[in-house]
């Protein structure tokens, strides 16, 4: 007897819990806060010395920020805010 009300306990804990969950811990939202930054992103290769030179003074002025660099055939990727 004591085993049936132990497990009886514990089921009726369990179901309480389940239904107020959602009064007690608030929903989360998928949607991005409305000041959140949304960023577009650029890759290229340069080949060369001079091709790279090309391309970091030809990206920063319009705005893109380096984040990364990979590869054998240095492939930069960029980020910049969406206007």
């Amino acid at each position: 007897m004591k085993g049936f009300a132990l497990g009886l306990s514990i089921s009726l804990a369990f179901i309480l819990g389940c239904v107020s969950a959602p009064l007690i811990v608030p929903r989360l939202s998928a949607q991005n806060p409305p000041n959140t930054p949304r960023w577009e992103n650029y890759c290229d290769t340069a080949r060369s010395t001079g091709s790279m030179r090309e391309l970091l003074a030809r990206t920063g002025p319009e705005g893109w920020e380096l984040v990364a660099i990979s590869g054998n055939a240095v492939t930069f990727c960029f980020k910049r805010p969406v206007m």
